[in-house]
């Protein structure tokens, strides 16, 4: 079960508003892709190879190797914009799991259950395979740092219930 919601959380980083797009309540900043990835640092690099392999062990059996997830069971990552979008949505699902109906891509998902929370992951690893999927299938976005992911954390501490997307569409994304 925590196989499968960790690949559920990082699968409803989703595209709310459509293909290719992202939600209009988004910063000007993430509607448009960033054409080229600034190279890994040696620490970011290491931090990516790491996403990989935890990646290839919770994920890929539902959102396969290539990210294009399973109908029915799991949405896609390569080329969703909340994959690459906010990085403060993406810790959240990950630390207190998802509810409810979700759009990714164009596309409403709706799941029989709740992706549950997975705050029993460390810091590291939720940086890790974070990292990894907002740099792989083509995607350019910025790494995810433990720095980051630690202080998620610490400001939603007290949340006891997974996110709605309209929860996580109301998160302000920072500079």
């Amino acid at each position: 079960m925590l196989l499968a919601g960790v690949a559920l959380a990082l699968a409803l980083a989703g595209d709310k508003a459509g293909e290719g797009r992202v939600p209009s309540s988004a910063s000007p900043k993430t509607r448009a892709a960033t054409p080229e990835a600034k190279p890994l640092t040696a620490d970011e690099q290491t931090r990516f190879e790491a996403g990989k392999e935890l990646y290839a062990i919770t994920c890929a059996a539902c959102h396969q190797p290539n990210g294009l997830g399973q109908e029915g069971l799991a949405p896609p990552l390569a080329g969703s914009v909340w994959v690459t979008g906010s990085p403060e949505r993406l810790v959240r699902m990950i630390l207190h799991g998802v509810r409810g109906p979700i759009t990714v891509k164009g596309k409403l998902y709706q799941f029989m259950q709740e992706m549950p929370p997975l705050g029993v992951f460390e810091n590291q690893q939720i940086a890790q395979v974070l990292t990894y999927v907002r740099r792989e299938w083509g995607h350019t976005a910025l790494p995810v740092t433990v720095d980051f992911v630690a202080k998620i954390r610490a400001e939603t501490e007290t949340r006891d219930e997974a996110w709605s997307e309209a929860d996580l569409l109301k998160i302000p994304e920072r500079q």
